[in-house]
This record gives C-alpha cells, structure tokens and sequence, in this order.
C-alpha cells in the first residue's frame, strides 16, 4: 500500500510533535495535520497567545473547530504557525475549561470550598460590594489587574469602568512584562515603539542581530523561523547575550553568558570603548542628537573600561571588544531587548543605555537598525466615549505595579489602602514573593478573579467569573512588537457559561448605575470596537478587508485609503522636546534627580543579588514620591547609589527565569495536555560542575530557596549555563491539572522593583539548590 505525501508529511509532523519538538509548521505541513476539512467553514482569524501577531485560518464544521492553519496571505508569517495554535483547539472544547460562575466559601488556600452561582447572583453580589466598598473608602480602594488573557476589547471597558469607579490603581500587562521601556524609550527618542516593523525590507532585511535577554526562539517563534533560515543562507550573524545557552543561542554565531543583572555594565562599557576610541558616528551626533558631550564626558570619567566590564560580566575583554567593533562597524544591525532587562531594578537604566549606543554609532534613522525592545507595541486603537460630568477628580496611584497596591496593605507609608481587587490575569503564579502575597490577599473585602480554568487562583479569590476566548469572544488579537493588530471574529459558542469579558464588563456596569455608558450593544464585539475605534480610522470593515485582518496602528485613513505604520524616523526627527535624540538634558536629569538616579545612567545591580563591594541601590523608606515619568500621578520610592556590605549568607547562585520552551504562554498552557506535555516540568538548568559539587544529578528533584521562599523543580544539568547561575522557568501553579509545581515566584521579592517603572527584579535575587 503506498502512502500519499500529505499522509508521509502528516504522520512525520505527528511523530516529530510526540517527540517534543514543536517545530513552526508552514501552511502546507499544518494542512497536513488535519482530520478533515471537507464541508468545514474557513475563517480568518488571529492567534490569541503572544506578540508574534499572527495571521491564522480556521477551520469550523458543525459549531465546532476542527483545525487552523497559518494564513498564506500574511506577509509577516507567510503562513507559517507554532505550535500553540493547536493548543487553542484543544483549549476551546477542553473538559478542564470553567464552565460556571465559583464563589469561595470557607477558607483561602487549598481549604478552599465552592459554591456555583448564576452570573445574576454573582455580579449582584459583586456590584453590591463594590459599591459598599467606594461609599466607605472611596473608589480608589479598588485595584484592577486586566492582564494579556483580557482581550483588547474587555480591556476598553474595563478601562471605562476604573474611570467611572474613580480608581487610579488600573494596570495591564506591563507592570510584569516590559513596561520600563517605555520610559526607558520615551526619555531617550521620545517613544518606546520599535523603530522597526517586521517586513522584508526592515527587520528581515538586517545583518547583524545582538538579543541581550531576549529568547526570540522561545518567545516568538515565528518570527525567529524566518531569522534562522537567513542565517542558514549566509544572510546575517546573530549574537546572544543570556546568561544561559538558550534557544535562540544555541542557534547563535556568537553566545556571551553574561552574569544576570549586569546588563547595563556591558552597555556602558560598550559606549565607553566606542567613545574613547573615537568610533562613535559624529555627523550623526552633530545632527541629530544633544547632550553628547555630557554623555561622553561622564561615561570617561566613572571609567567604564574593558577591564572593568569584563570585572563585573563575566565576559572577556576580547569579546566585549569584538561586539563593539562588530556593532558600529554594521550599517544594518537591531539590537533586541525583552524582559532578561526589564526583570531587574536597573531595567530602566539598563534600556537607556542600549537606546544610548544606538545613538551614538547612528543606528536611527533608516530601516533594519536600532534597539527596541519587545511587548511595547501596544497603541491606542479606541476608548468607549465616557461623559465628563460623571468621572470623579483624578487621584494618585498607589504604585504602578500592582504588587505595590497590596504592599499598601500593611505599609503605612502609602496615603491609602487597596481593599478590593478585580484580576483577569494570573496572580498566583505571575506575581511575586507568592507566600507574601497571599496573605496581603486575606485582607483584602472583595476579590474577583475571571479567568479560563479551576486554577490556583479560584483558591484565593471571593468569585470566580468563567471566560470565553479567541473565537468564542472574538475582538482584536494581542499586538505584536511593531503594533499590528489582527482581528477575530466570534465564530464558536462558549462551553457552559463562559462569557466574553466585555459581556459581564457591560453588565457590571450597568448594575453600578452607568447603563448609558455601558449599553447592551457593547456586547457585541463588532459594535464595541466600531464605537471605540471609528474616530481613528479602526473599524471592523478596515481590518477584514485585508487578506490578512490585520492592520499596524497608527493608521491614515484618506478616503479608501489606509496607511498603516512603517519604519520610525526615516525623516531623523524624533516626538522629543527638542526634536532629536536626548542623550542628556538638564531636563532629563532634574526628573531622574527625583528617583535619587542621573541621566547618564550609572551602573548599579539589584540589591538581593549584588557582590559584596558592588553598585546597588538602597530605597528610601519609609517616604514615598510623585514618579516623574508617570506625570506624577503615581508612587514610588525614592533610592539611593551605595556598596552592598556583605555576601547573601548562603545564596550563591543567581537566579534567572524566563518562558520554559516555544509551546509555553503562561499558566493556561499547562492546562492544555498537548502543550505541558511539551514541557510537563518546572525544571532548574544547573551547570554540570555546579551539579556535581552539589551533588545534584540529572533528573534530580532539587529544592530552590531564597531569604523570601521556596520551590521544588526537576534538575537539568548542562554545559550551556553560567557556574553561578541557575535557570527556573515561571508559569507553573499548585493546582494544575497534568503536572503540579509550586511557583518560582514564591522565591522572588515583592519589594525589589525598579524606581522608575515599578517593575519587580524577577531576575534579582539569589539562591540556594539543595536536592528535595
């Protein structure tokens, strides 16, 4: 019996699949996979995982999905898909799902007893308390958390909501994500988007590509599938700064295993080289930048030298020399930052100082150059229109990472308390200092939590609201990195009673008294986003008159015509007061002033994970200041520049943490079987020497503990990691269904947060690997 190529390819992927490797599927090879398509319905549609954007192809027969595909008409993915799209599938008809509306009885934890409820006596009761709760303490006591699961409609209501509530404390992804670079861009070249788009002729077209902390492989795999096959012809050379062999490294011309949190040494010492041997693009600096001289003359001063960088990263002065030479040598060159910078206190800074060396060697102004870094590609595609004489005066922020609203709990620096939290993320395995943090929610008079499984969130919070997701819900997919939004229709029903986000938004609202805000058409994902989006030009019928449902924001409209978004400063001017890159002002450094910083970034690591001797910072408590790059309407801590003192007693090992492999996003992958069996443990990457000194083997249960908790994990032991360093991924929870483990989270610190974006050093802390 002869066997047909669509048979071969379609059981070769499946073996490949069981096998764990996850490749990214052309059109043609995810075709393959499928059971049969004859009679079903094709529908363009958008992924609903990460910030790859991509455009896909549904296939739904008899109400159900059956198969999705890439989009071939997709410029960006060519019709190419991981593997996560397949997840969706199992995901949208999977018997895990939360199907009913939960309220918690008894205890919090895993005591924790429920009770199903109709959605009417859910948000009732919900919109009783809360009003209960704003008549005795004022709206600003209500925190609300729309995390990336939030579609980007809910997330325009319930943005209408906290406005109306009169709550300042309102936070999405950011805080938790890459958030410090948009201060980091904002102060620097006026905007924290990446002055790149993903097309042939800008980032697919550069030659040389530098990732520091950034897992492009593992993080947006699509995108790296079309960077590794120009690589593979010889097109481009990529180098890799990552204190692990991750897998874009392993994929690298060039590995530089730097020491977690030393980033920033390696930028500045980067600059100082170029600048003292007079490498730097001068016309470009004459042109097009200001405060050079100050740059240049505080970078020689603190004698940030090839000896001393090497000193502090753990890398050679040769290869810190060659990356230099290398980088402002290569007209056409991207340097990628993600969160491997943005997870520290220094995060801020750390961006800064890469904006900096692009500014210097001139790497703006045309296509296929510059730094960005990733997940800030989120513009405003609408707001619901909300009458004015209704909004209360505006208040102060607690902090601009949620983590600081519950700090504010016991903390009496904070002028006010949180006392009601409303989340759509996951907290309980996204947030830090988890054991902290979990008694901070004990305190808490009301918590609502909306989400997709029975996780171990419902444990800790007072109702728990069943969602609906990508075809079910429809709306606009996540943003991708270069702003583009695709569209979903809502295709399929909802199992059970989930529900749109911006279905209970609409109802809560309209059981708080704002029924002429919150009317029954916003209900509608179609209607919602046409409100919201038609004063610029983001209307359902623009998306789906392309081939590919996308549109990359901000968009001209001109008649029928639309023109999307390209490569940023093609014209060399920058939406910066002076017009052109601020590489220090006397304005600049009068607003990091206020933080206890400079302008001219100074080197300084985080404080849990500091050397004795080295650059950290001390924050000011118990004083808290208006944050400068916030406008001033939220809290933060001033810090100053000191020494740290002494080693951490018994905690030799640098943290560092990040997704655990391509098929990850989050702690709903690991309630889909297809996807945690592609990475069913929550392992801890120990190098082989480090291994064996502790007496640690491969496949080991190994007990991860810092000065703030604990976490088990499964020992990987490999060459491909520093001595002094130990990788565990986040995403896993207590209550999973497949594969159980306590969040690393439990071992990070609440407290350690950068001063100027809030966001928490999830790779700042150090600690000790014991076997369980």
């Amino acid at each position: 019996m002869r066997m047909d190529r669509r048979e071969f390819v379609r059981l070769s992927l499946q073996a490949v699949l069981a096998a764990g490797a996850y490749p990214v599927l052309s059109h043609a090879e995810a075709r393959a996979l499928s059971p049969g398509e004859d009679g079903a319905e094709r529908h363009i549609t958008g992924c609903m995982w990460c910030q790859n954007g991509c455009s896909l192809i549904v296939y739904v027969k008899d109400g159900k999905a059956v198969h999705v595909t890439g989009n071939p008409a997709d410029p960006v993915t060519r019709g190419r898909m991981c593997v996560k799209p397949l997840g969706s599938l199992e995901l949208l008809q999977s018997p895990l799902r939360l199907t009913h509306p939960l309220k918690r009885v008894g205890p919090r934890g895993d005591g924790a007893r429920f009770q199903r409820i109709s959605w009417d006596q859910a948000l009732d009761e919900i919109a009783a308390k809360l009003r209960s709760l704003r008549e005795r303490h004022g709206g600003r006591a209500l925190g609300i958390w729309a995390s990336g699961r939030s579609a980007s409609d809910g997330r325009k209501l319930n943005a209408a909501f906290a406005r109306l509530y009169g709550t300042p404390n309102y936070e999405k992804t950011g805080p938790f994500c890459n958030y410090s670079a948009k201060p980091a861009g904002v102060s620097v070249v006026g905007t924290r988007h990446t002055p790149w788009t993903y097309t042939d002729d800008d980032f697919f077209a550069a030659d040389l590509y530098v990732f520091v902390g950034s897992n492009m492989a593992a993080t947006r795999p699509v995108i790296h599938s079309r960077l590794r096959e120009r690589r593979a012809q010889g097109k481009c050379r990529l180098v890799v700064v990552d204190p692990r062999r991750s897998e874009i490294a392993g994929h690298a011309d060039t590995w530089l295993p730097i020491r977690p949190g030393t980033d920033l040494a390696l930028a500045l010492t980067l600059i100082h080289y170029l600048i003292s041997r007079e490498l730097v693009d001068h016309a470009f600096i004459r042109n097009h930048t200001v405060g050079y001289e100050r740059l240049r003359a505080e970078i020689l001063a603190r004698g940030y030298t090839l000896a001393w960088g090497a000193g502090v990263t753990g890398l050679g002065e040769g290869q810190i020399q060659d990356l230099a030479e290398v980088y402002a040598q290569t007209r056409k060159a991207i340097v990628i930052g993600n969160a491997g910078l943005s997870h520290h206190t220094n995060a801020v800074q750390t961006h800064r100082a890469f904006y900096l060396l692009a500014a210097i060697t001139g790497h703006f102004g045309e296509k296929a150059m510059g730094y960005g870094c990733l997940n800030n590609g989120g513009r405003s595609t609408g707001r619901i229109p909300l009458p004015e004489e209704k909004l209360p005066p505006p208040e102060m922020e607690l902090s601009k990472n949620p983590v600081g609203w519950l700090e504010s709990i016991e903390d009496p620096a904070y002028p006010y308390a949180l006392r009601g939290l409303i989340a759509t993320g996951s907290p309980l395995t996204q947030w830090p200092d988890q054991s902290r943090l979990r008694r901070l929610m004990d305190r808490l008079e009301i918590s609502v939590y909306n989400g997709l499984t029975k996780n171990v969130n419902a444990y800790y919070f007072d109702y728990i609201l069943p969602a609906a997701t990508w075809i079910e819900a429809g709306g606009l997919a996540p943003v991708s990195d270069d702003s583009r939004f695709v569209w979903v229709p809502q295709i399929v029903r909802a199992p059970g009673e989930c529900r749109p986000d911006r279905w209970w938004w609409v109802e809560l609202g309209q059981r708080m008294g704002w029924g002429e805000v919150f009317t029954d058409d916003l209900k509608d994902p179609v209607k919602l986003q046409n409100l919201a989006g038609a004063a610029g030009g983001y209307t359902v019928e623009r998306f789906t008159a392309r081939p590919d449902h996308a549109l990359r924001a901000p968009i001209r409209v001109d008649g029928n015509a639309v023109e999307e978004r390209g490569t940023l400063f093609l014209d060399k001017r920058f939406p910066t007061k002076s017009g052109k890159i601020e590489l220090w002002t006397e304005e600049l450094e009068e607003r990091f002033a206020a933080y206890g910083l400079s302008a001219v970034p100074h080197y300084y690591t985080d404080p849990d994970a500091a050397p004795a001797g080295e650059p950290t910072i001390a924050y000011d408590h118990p004083a808290l200041v208006p944050s400068p790059f916030q406008k001033g309407r939220t809290y933060t801590r001033r810090v100053r520049l000191t020494r740290k003192r002494e080693e951490p007693d018994g905690y030799s090992l640098y943290l560092a943490t990040g997704r655990p492999c391509r098929a990850i996003m989050g702690h709903t992958s690991h309630w889909i079987r297809r996807l945690n069996d592609l990475a069913p443990d929550q392992v801890c990457v120990i190098h082989e020497d480090t291994a064996a000194r502790l007496g640690i083997r491969d496949g080991d249960r190994v007990r991860v503990r810092s000065p703030f908790g604990e976490a088990d994990a499964r020992a990987v032991v490999s060459p491909g990691i520093r001595r002094d360093t130990v990788f565990v991924p986040y995403s896993y929870g207590e209550k999973s269904p497949f594969t159980a483990w306590r969040s690393i989270n439990h071992v990070t610190n609440l407290e350690a947060r950068c001063p100027v974006s809030g966001q928490v050093a999830f790779r700042g802390v150090r600690v000790e690997v014991t076997k369980a």
